[in-house]
Protein backbone atom coordinates (compact mmCIF):
# COMPACT_ATOMS: atom_id res chain seq x y z
CA UNK A 1 0.00 0.00 0.00
CA UNK A 2 1.73 3.43 -0.98
CA UNK A 3 2.16 5.93 1.83
CA UNK A 4 -0.66 8.54 2.40
CA UNK A 5 -0.17 11.26 0.92
CA UNK A 6 -0.71 14.74 2.83
CA UNK A 7 -1.82 17.29 0.55
CA UNK A 8 -3.04 19.99 3.22
CA UNK A 9 -2.94 19.91 7.00
CA UNK A 10 -5.08 22.57 9.02
CA UNK A 11 -4.81 22.79 12.50
CA UNK A 12 -7.12 25.23 14.65
CA UNK A 13 -5.85 25.66 18.39
CA UNK A 14 -8.39 26.83 20.88
CA UNK A 15 -8.41 29.60 23.21
CA UNK A 16 -9.74 28.47 26.25
CA UNK A 17 -10.17 24.83 27.70
CA UNK A 18 -11.72 24.68 31.60
CA UNK A 19 -12.42 21.84 33.77
CA UNK A 20 -14.83 21.72 36.53
CA UNK A 21 -15.05 20.06 39.69
CA UNK A 22 -17.74 19.59 42.58
CA UNK A 23 -16.66 21.02 45.43
CA UNK A 24 -18.93 19.14 47.87
CA UNK A 25 -16.88 15.97 46.34
CA UNK A 26 -13.75 16.83 44.29
CA UNK A 27 -15.20 15.18 41.51
CA UNK A 28 -14.95 16.10 37.82
CA UNK A 29 -18.61 17.79 36.09
CA UNK A 30 -18.11 17.01 32.52
CA UNK A 31 -21.71 17.97 32.20
CA UNK A 32 -25.31 20.05 32.05
CA UNK A 33 -22.95 23.13 32.44
CA UNK A 34 -23.83 26.33 29.84
CA UNK A 35 -20.54 28.32 29.81
CA UNK A 36 -20.33 31.83 27.96
CA UNK A 37 -18.01 33.71 26.99
CA UNK A 38 -17.36 37.92 25.58
CA UNK A 39 -14.63 40.49 26.40
CA UNK A 40 -14.63 42.11 29.42
CA UNK A 41 -14.63 46.01 27.92
CA UNK A 42 -18.90 44.50 27.50
CA UNK A 43 -19.39 43.57 31.20
CA UNK A 44 -21.56 46.30 32.18
CA UNK A 45 -23.16 46.49 29.04
CA UNK A 46 -26.75 44.74 29.36
CA UNK A 47 -26.66 43.27 25.82
CA UNK A 48 -23.69 42.03 25.79
CA UNK A 49 -25.04 38.56 25.04
CA UNK A 50 -25.12 38.97 21.80
CA UNK A 51 -21.19 38.72 21.69
CA UNK A 52 -20.40 35.59 23.58
CA UNK A 53 -19.39 32.52 22.17
CA UNK A 54 -19.69 28.84 23.87
CA UNK A 55 -17.38 26.37 25.46
CA UNK A 56 -18.55 23.03 24.59
CA UNK A 57 -17.14 20.12 26.84
CA UNK A 58 -15.16 17.44 24.87
CA UNK A 59 -14.96 13.60 25.48
CA UNK A 60 -12.54 14.08 28.11
CA UNK A 61 -14.95 16.56 30.09
CA UNK A 62 -13.28 19.65 29.27
CA UNK A 63 -15.39 22.38 28.31
CA UNK A 64 -13.46 24.03 24.92
CA UNK A 65 -13.70 27.66 23.61
CA UNK A 66 -13.01 27.47 19.76
CA UNK A 67 -12.98 30.96 19.24
CA UNK A 68 -13.93 33.86 21.00
CA UNK A 69 -14.69 37.53 19.56
CA UNK A 70 -11.60 39.86 19.06
CA UNK A 71 -9.69 36.93 18.52
CA UNK A 72 -10.32 36.39 14.83
CA UNK A 73 -7.09 34.94 13.75
CA UNK A 74 -6.04 33.27 16.54
CA UNK A 75 -7.63 29.40 15.74
CA UNK A 76 -5.33 28.65 12.59
CA UNK A 77 -2.31 27.31 14.00
CA UNK A 78 -0.02 24.40 14.64
CA UNK A 79 -0.38 24.99 18.39
CA UNK A 80 3.41 24.29 18.83
CA UNK A 81 5.99 26.90 20.79
CA UNK A 82 6.46 28.49 17.46
CA UNK A 83 2.36 29.70 17.39
CA UNK A 84 2.30 30.64 21.10
CA UNK A 85 5.24 32.87 20.78
CA UNK A 86 3.88 34.92 18.22
CA UNK A 87 0.64 35.25 19.24
CA UNK A 88 -0.66 38.45 20.08
CA UNK A 89 -1.03 39.96 23.54
CA UNK A 90 -3.54 38.55 25.61
CA UNK A 91 -7.21 40.33 25.99
CA UNK A 92 -9.22 40.23 29.35
CA UNK A 93 -12.31 38.12 28.80
CA UNK A 94 -15.62 37.51 31.31
CA UNK A 95 -16.69 33.58 30.99
CA UNK A 96 -20.22 33.02 32.86
CA UNK A 97 -21.10 29.76 34.22
CA UNK A 98 -24.55 28.38 34.81
CA UNK A 99 -25.66 25.22 35.78
CA UNK A 100 -28.58 24.06 33.69
CA UNK A 101 -29.34 21.21 36.01
CA UNK A 102 -29.50 23.79 38.77
CA UNK A 103 -27.44 21.75 41.22
CA UNK A 104 -24.52 24.49 41.42
CA UNK A 105 -24.39 28.07 42.10
CA UNK A 106 -23.67 30.51 38.66
CA UNK A 107 -20.75 32.84 38.73
CA UNK A 108 -18.85 33.88 36.78
CA UNK A 109 -14.54 34.93 36.18
CA UNK A 110 -12.20 37.04 34.43
CA UNK A 111 -9.53 35.25 31.89
CA UNK A 112 -7.07 36.57 29.59
CA UNK A 113 -7.14 34.92 26.27
CA UNK A 114 -5.73 33.08 24.14
CA UNK A 115 -4.35 29.83 27.26
CA UNK A 116 -2.35 27.75 26.51
CA UNK A 117 -3.46 24.32 27.51
CA UNK A 118 -5.88 23.43 30.11
CA UNK A 119 -6.50 26.78 32.49
CA UNK A 120 -5.32 26.48 36.19
CA UNK A 121 -7.59 28.28 38.32
CA UNK A 122 -5.36 29.73 40.68
CA UNK A 123 -7.68 31.29 43.66
CA UNK A 124 -8.23 28.47 45.48
CA UNK A 125 -8.55 29.39 49.02
CA UNK A 126 -5.67 27.57 51.14
CA UNK A 127 -7.57 26.14 53.34
CA UNK A 128 -9.72 24.73 50.65
CA UNK A 129 -11.28 20.86 51.41
CA UNK A 130 -10.02 19.98 47.95
CA UNK A 131 -6.36 21.88 47.68
CA UNK A 132 -4.72 20.28 45.42
CA UNK A 133 -7.23 20.12 42.37
CA UNK A 134 -6.85 23.24 39.90
CA UNK A 135 -9.76 22.97 38.30
CA UNK A 136 -12.80 25.73 38.95
CA UNK A 137 -14.94 24.94 42.26
CA UNK A 138 -18.50 24.49 41.64
CA UNK A 139 -20.71 25.10 44.82
CA UNK A 140 -24.12 23.59 45.71
CA UNK A 141 -27.12 25.33 44.81
CA UNK A 142 -29.87 25.81 47.60
CA UNK A 143 -32.25 23.11 45.71
CA UNK A 144 -29.74 20.81 44.98
CA UNK A 145 -30.69 17.38 46.36
CA UNK A 146 -28.48 15.64 48.78
CA UNK A 147 -27.51 12.06 47.52
CA UNK A 148 -26.98 9.10 50.11
CA UNK A 149 -23.45 9.85 52.19
CA UNK A 150 -23.78 12.86 52.07
CA UNK A 151 -24.56 16.39 54.65
CA UNK A 152 -25.77 19.05 53.94
CA UNK A 153 -26.02 22.47 56.21
CA UNK A 154 -28.55 25.33 55.11
CA UNK A 155 -29.56 29.04 56.19
CA UNK A 156 -31.20 32.20 55.00
CA UNK A 157 -28.86 34.67 55.66
CA UNK A 158 -30.18 38.20 56.04
CA UNK A 159 -27.58 41.38 56.43
CA UNK A 160 -28.28 43.35 59.55
CA UNK A 161 -30.35 45.91 57.61
CA UNK A 162 -32.68 43.47 56.52
CA UNK A 163 -31.56 42.99 53.23
CA UNK A 164 -30.73 39.96 51.68
CA UNK A 165 -26.83 38.76 52.03
CA UNK A 166 -26.34 37.83 47.97
CA UNK A 167 -23.25 35.99 47.56
CA UNK A 168 -22.18 35.40 51.60
CA UNK A 169 -19.65 32.28 52.06
CA UNK A 170 -20.21 30.35 55.36
CA UNK A 171 -17.82 27.87 56.02
CA UNK A 172 -18.00 25.06 58.36
CA UNK A 173 -14.60 23.53 60.48
CA UNK A 174 -14.27 20.61 62.49
CA UNK A 175 -11.26 20.46 64.87
CA UNK A 176 -10.05 22.97 63.25
CA UNK A 177 -10.28 21.57 59.75
CA UNK A 178 -12.41 22.90 56.85
CA UNK A 179 -15.48 20.41 56.09
CA UNK A 180 -17.62 22.51 53.63
CA UNK A 181 -18.02 25.91 52.36
CA UNK A 182 -20.67 27.60 50.53
CA UNK A 183 -22.01 30.44 48.71
CA UNK A 184 -25.14 32.54 49.47
CA UNK A 185 -27.61 33.28 46.60
CA UNK A 186 -29.05 36.24 45.60
CA UNK A 187 -31.82 35.73 47.67
CA UNK A 188 -29.40 34.91 50.93
CA UNK A 189 -30.27 31.42 50.78
CA UNK A 190 -27.04 28.81 51.10
CA UNK A 191 -26.37 25.26 51.13
CA UNK A 192 -23.26 23.73 52.23
CA UNK A 193 -23.51 19.53 51.08
CA UNK A 194 -20.35 17.71 51.98
CA UNK A 195 -19.44 13.95 52.68
CA UNK A 196 -21.07 12.68 55.93
CA UNK A 197 -18.07 12.94 58.22
CA UNK A 198 -16.80 9.50 60.18
CA UNK A 199 -17.12 8.47 63.43
CA UNK A 200 -15.53 10.15 66.48
CA UNK A 201 -14.04 8.32 69.38
CA UNK A 202 -15.32 10.42 71.61
CA UNK A 203 -18.13 12.33 70.37
CA UNK A 204 -20.13 15.02 72.07
CA UNK A 205 -21.62 12.77 75.17
CA UNK A 206 -21.87 13.01 78.89
CA UNK A 207 -20.68 11.59 80.97
CA UNK A 208 -17.21 10.28 79.20
CA UNK A 209 -16.82 6.88 80.09
CA UNK A 210 -20.46 6.55 77.56
CA UNK A 211 -19.04 7.72 74.70
CA UNK A 212 -17.93 3.94 73.24
CA UNK A 213 -21.94 2.96 73.67
CA UNK A 214 -22.81 6.02 71.65
CA UNK A 215 -24.46 4.04 68.12
CA UNK A 216 -23.69 5.67 64.62
CA UNK A 217 -27.19 7.15 64.49
CA UNK A 218 -26.42 9.15 67.57
CA UNK A 219 -23.21 10.43 66.20
CA UNK A 220 -23.04 13.74 66.69
CA UNK A 221 -20.45 16.85 65.69
CA UNK A 222 -19.98 20.34 66.92
CA UNK A 223 -18.99 22.48 63.84
CA UNK A 224 -17.18 26.16 63.94
CA UNK A 225 -18.90 28.69 61.76
CA UNK A 226 -17.57 31.21 59.53
CA UNK A 227 -19.21 34.01 57.98
CA UNK A 228 -17.45 35.90 55.07
CA UNK A 229 -19.14 38.85 53.87
CA UNK A 230 -17.87 41.86 51.56
CA UNK A 231 -20.62 43.54 50.01
CA UNK A 232 -18.56 46.39 48.54
CA UNK A 233 -16.34 44.13 46.72
CA UNK A 234 -19.42 43.29 44.10
CA UNK A 235 -19.94 47.21 43.26
CA UNK A 236 -18.24 46.04 39.49
CA UNK A 237 -20.26 42.92 38.81
CA UNK A 238 -22.71 43.05 36.46
CA UNK A 239 -26.10 44.70 36.45
CA UNK A 240 -28.24 43.67 39.56
CA UNK A 241 -31.60 44.94 39.88
CA UNK A 242 -34.15 43.14 42.07
CA UNK A 243 -37.20 44.13 40.28
CA UNK A 244 -35.63 42.05 37.01
CA UNK A 245 -36.04 37.98 36.54
CA UNK A 246 -32.59 38.16 35.08
CA UNK A 247 -29.86 36.09 36.07
CA UNK A 248 -27.29 37.85 37.93
CA UNK A 249 -23.68 36.19 39.11
CA UNK A 250 -21.63 36.67 41.12
CA UNK A 251 -17.84 37.02 40.47
CA UNK A 252 -16.21 33.75 41.90
CA UNK A 253 -12.81 34.66 42.00
CA UNK A 254 -14.39 38.13 44.53
CA UNK A 255 -16.99 36.00 46.27
CA UNK A 256 -14.16 33.77 47.84
CA UNK A 257 -11.60 36.61 48.60
CA UNK A 258 -14.98 38.41 51.13
CA UNK A 259 -13.13 39.20 54.54
CA UNK A 260 -15.00 37.98 57.34
CA UNK A 261 -17.60 39.15 58.64
CA UNK A 262 -19.98 38.01 62.05
CA UNK A 263 -23.10 36.00 62.48
CA UNK A 264 -25.96 36.77 64.29
CA UNK A 265 -29.13 35.69 65.74
CA UNK A 266 -30.70 38.10 65.09
CA UNK A 267 -30.69 41.72 63.77
CA UNK A 268 -29.94 43.75 67.14
CA UNK A 269 -26.47 41.37 67.47
CA UNK A 270 -27.17 40.48 70.68
CA UNK A 271 -25.85 37.45 70.10
CA UNK A 272 -23.09 35.60 67.96
CA UNK A 273 -24.00 32.53 65.93
CA UNK A 274 -20.15 30.47 66.53
CA UNK A 275 -21.57 26.90 66.19
CA UNK A 276 -23.65 24.50 65.42
CA UNK A 277 -23.94 20.62 66.30
CA UNK A 278 -24.47 18.37 63.23
CA UNK A 279 -26.22 14.93 64.10
CA UNK A 280 -25.81 12.51 62.03
CA UNK A 281 -28.14 11.66 59.14
CA UNK A 282 -29.80 14.62 59.61
CA UNK A 283 -30.34 18.16 57.99
CA UNK A 284 -28.75 21.05 60.00
CA UNK A 285 -30.43 23.69 59.47
CA UNK A 286 -29.18 27.01 60.87
CA UNK A 287 -31.86 28.81 63.28
CA UNK A 288 -31.36 31.28 65.97
CA UNK A 289 -31.81 28.92 69.45
CA UNK A 290 -34.52 30.65 70.53
CA UNK A 291 -36.91 33.10 69.09
CA UNK A 292 -36.92 37.14 70.14
CA UNK A 293 -40.94 36.96 68.98
CA UNK A 294 -43.36 34.67 71.80
CA UNK A 295 -45.98 33.30 70.17
CA UNK A 296 -48.39 33.49 68.70
CA UNK A 297 -46.02 35.24 65.69
CA UNK A 298 -47.32 37.14 62.52
CA UNK A 299 -46.01 35.66 59.28
CA UNK A 300 -43.73 38.03 59.03
CA UNK A 301 -42.36 37.59 62.14
CA UNK A 302 -42.34 33.70 62.07
CA UNK A 303 -40.47 34.51 58.95
CA UNK A 304 -38.31 36.21 60.75
CA UNK A 305 -37.70 33.98 63.22
CA UNK A 306 -35.70 31.67 60.70
CA UNK A 307 -32.92 34.19 59.57
CA UNK A 308 -29.45 34.59 60.83
CA UNK A 309 -27.90 37.87 60.01
CA UNK A 310 -24.79 39.01 59.17
CA UNK A 311 -22.53 42.32 59.81
CA UNK A 312 -20.24 42.51 57.19
CA UNK A 313 -16.06 42.71 57.29
CA UNK A 314 -15.34 46.45 58.91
Amino acid sequence: MPPLLIIEKLSIAAPLGVCFHDAATGERVTGGLNVSVYPDSQRLEKDNRKNRTFAFPNRRGVYVLHKARGLKNFPFGEGDAQFWNDNPPQKLYVAEVFDTERRFQPFYFTVKLPVKGIYKWQNIPASSPNKNISSIPLYSAPARKVSDGMSVIRAHLRRVDDKPASWAVLEARLGGNLVARGIADRDGQIALIFPSLPPQNNPIASPPEAAASVSLAEQKWMLDLTVKYQPGIFQSSPPNSTESDEEVFPDLRLALAQAEGKLWTDAGQTEEFKTAVLQFGKELILRPRKSEILSPMSDEASARSSFLFISPAV
